[in-house]
């Protein structure tokens, strides 16, 4: 059964965001800068409308998104839900927990 606690939730979401964006910065590095994507917290709160405090909040799994701001930093970072889907299925507990080390540290 997997953990549902709403504190690990809110770490899986932040562990699949950060994930997109560690992929948004390598894509911008290879195919040279974007302005239109989002591979900061200020581009993505510009690009969605969203304030950058919510932004980081969520990336650092101190707040747990509305399924509307989700997807609207999601679709900022250049991403469809699919792509954040397949990542938040495939986290093991292991990454999770790390995810969690690395943030308190």
């Amino acid at each position: 059964m997997k953990n549902t606690d709403e504190k690990y939730l809110k770490i899986r979401i932040a562990l699949s965001l950060n994930t997109l964006m560690e992929r948004s910065k390598t894509n911008s590095l290879s195919k040279g800068k974007n302005d239109d994507v989002g591979d900061s917290y200020n581009k993505i709160a510009l690009n969605s409308g969203i304030r950058k405090a919510t932004v980081s909040d969520t990336f650092n799994a101190k707040s747990a998104p509305k399924s509307t701001t989700l997807i609207r930093i999601i679709e900022a970072m250049g991403f469809k839900v699919s792509d954040f889907s397949k990542i938040y299925d495939s986290l093991r507990d292991e990454e999770v927990l790390n995810f969690k080390a690395k943030l308190k540290g």
